[in-house]
């Protein structure tokens, strides 16, 4: 994501969070206004229609327009909302609902408990409440149903229909990573869970107000840790945030003195461009391409002539190393997944077209961009993707995910037993042992 579409997405948060503290006051007019509203903008602006040949947007929209009349209240207006859009496949483009609506309706366990499909298999990735460590949740036990659903069918009914994602991985993560135990904040979850004895239970878990998009505005950017053999661990969690370059100064005086670097960017939300260039600036000696973009225009005298839709294209930036800093020519390998999203994707592409080492672990999400910002009724407000970026040579990763060097599975037992199974091969690819 590049830096003005995250302000104006950080702008719109912040002050939504005060706006439209009353629900249900939507009219049918108003509703149907939001909808071709996203219809028109999206019509105009949206990078990746080819990306889903099959559907025809107009069609959509006319479908749509009896759905929303018939909606009850403002949270089944955006729902319906969430699910038009979910048609079009693009995890930079989605309607988000008021954010009362959404802590109150949105609400989520994930504060207290982590999950992830690994092997076909809903496991509890991460404990993060003492109480539920107490009554012996513990990571790596099994899901088995949520609120006496069975979990995946529970997954396909309830969650699935409103996620916007660009590639298998990405719904997958979101679907059974994020938004599994997200629900009303009025209604615990429950949560049907498998022991290591094989033993089965229910654990009622309360949710709390969540909201995925404040995460990149939480923390600290990244931590630091030196492993055996002298290599540096740099663990960056978001491209953003008060002071990154100075935080990445500090630290890079300890990257100096290391042996080799592991960068790692899985769960990274993304960022600023120019935060994670500066970063890698600091790794090569040589000159590099950054990712380059296309994006739709319209020129209304081109369409009455019959012309078909017009593109702009721009190559990317070359971009220099430092000249004024001590360059980083130790080896360097990067982890990533499918939580590596957005601009932390756009960091492994230009690493990637860097040749500086090797990227390990599993495909990244496929999604990233700059989305307009729409804002919608009641201070709901919607992103569309209105940038395609491609590798130099033209090489789509949008839509696909880019696959690492070395591909890095993990398992059950890898996270019952706290390995790290993609930092053991980065650790041993760099050492050799």
């Amino acid at each position: 994501m590049q830096k003005h579409g995250l302000l104006m997405l950080t702008i719109i948060l912040f002050s939504y969070n005060v706006y439209s503290q009353e629900e249900n006051i939507l009219s049918t007019n108003e509703k149907l206004y939001g909808l071709a509203k996203l219809w028109k903008e999206s019509s105009y602006n949206f990078a990746f229609f080819k990306q889903v040949p099959n559907m025809n947007w107009d069609s959509c929209f006319q479908s749509y327009i009896p759905l929303v009349e018939e909606t009850k209240s403002d949270w089944e207006y955006y729902l319906v909302l969430q699910k038009c859009f979910a048609l079009l496949k693009d995890g930079h483009t989605k309607v988000l609902p008021p954010v009362v609506l959404r802590n109150k309706y949105y609400a989520s366990a994930i504060t207290q408990i982590k999950t992830q499909l690994i092997q076909d298999k809903v496991i509890i990735s991460e404990v993060l409440s003492d109480s539920l460590q107490l009554l012996g949740i513990q990571k790596g036990m099994e899901i088995l149903a949520i609120d006496d659903v069975e979990v995946h069918q529970y997954a396909e009914k309830y969650v699935f229909p409103c996620m916007t994602a660009s590639t298998p991985q990405d719904l997958s993560y979101q679907t059974y990573g994020l938004f599994l135990l997200n629900g009303s904040i009025d209604t615990p979850v429950v949560v049907g869970i498998k022991d290591f004895n094989g033993i089965t239970r229910n654990i009622s878990i309360a949710r709390k107000p969540w909201l995925r998009e404040d995460d990149p505005f939480k923390g600290e950017p990244m931590s630091y840790k030196k492993l055996t053999n002298n290599i540096v661990y740099l663990r960056i969690n978001m491209f953003t945030g008060d002071g990154f370059t100075k935080i990445f100064d500090s630290i890079y005086t300890n990257i100096l003195k290391s042996d080799g670097l592991i960068i790692d960017v899985r769960n990274n939300f993304g960022g600023t461009t120019t935060n994670a260039l500066y970063v890698l600036r600091h790794l090569t000696s040589n000159e590099f391409k950054e990712v380059s973009w296309t994006s739709p225009t319209h020129i209304a005298a081109y369409k009455s002539w019959g012309k078909k839709s017009e593109w702009f294209e721009k190559e990317g930036n070359d971009i220099l190393p430092f000249t004024d800093k001590e360059i980083f020519t130790k080896p360097v390998n990067v982890i990533a997944d499918e939580s590596t999203f957005s601009g932390a994707e756009d960091f492994c592409a230009n690493f990637v077209t860097m040749k500086r080492g090797k990227l390990i672990g599993r495909k990244t999400a496929g999604s990233t961009g700059n989305p307009l910002i729409v804002k919608l009724p009641s201070g709901g407000f919607a992103k569309i993707c209105t940038k395609k970026d491609v590798f130099p040579d033209g090489k789509e990763f949008v839509g696909y995910g880019i696959t690492p060097d070395i591909e890095v599975d993990v398992t059950i037992a890898d996270v019952k037993n706290d390995v790290d199974a993609a930092l053991n091969v980065a650790i041993k690819d760099l050492t050799g042992r």
